[in-house]
C-alpha cells in the first residue's frame, strides 16, 4: 500500500468521523475521532489482511495497492461499531 492509498484510508476516516459528529447527536466532542481512527483501522484491516491473509474478496477496484470493495466494507463495519461503542456503551454517566 502506497502514499496514495493511506492517504485516501485517513481522509476517508475523517471524512466519516466528522460526518457522524456533526450529522447526529454526538455523546462526548471526540466521538469524530474514535470512528475516525475505527474506520481507518478498519480499511486498511480490510486492504491487507483479508485479501492478503485469508484470501476473501482479492480483486476488484484498486487504488495504489488499497483494494477499494474489502476497505469500504470493513472500514464501514468497524466505524459503526465504534460509533455504537461510544454512543450506548462507553462513557456512562456515574
Amino acid at each position: 500500500m502506497g502514499a496514495l492509498a493511506i492517504t485516501v484510508v485517513v481522509g476517508a476516516g475523517l471524512l466519516i468521523g466528522f460526518g457522524v459528529q456533526y450529522l447526529t447527536q454526538p455523546r462526548t466532542q471526540l466521538d469524530w475521532l474514535f470512528v475516525a481512527i475505527a474506520t481507518s483501522i478498519g480499511a486498511f484491516l480490510g486492504s491487507e489482511v483479508l485479501t492478503n491473509v485469508f484470501g476473501l474478496m482479492a480483486g476488484g477496484p484498486e487504488v495504489d495497492g488499497l483494494l477499494i470493495i474489502p476497505a469500504v466494507l470493513t472500514g464501514l463495519v468497524l466505524g459503526l461499531l465504534a460509533d455504537a461503542f461510544v454512543r450506548y456503551i462507553a462513557f456512562e454517566p456515574a
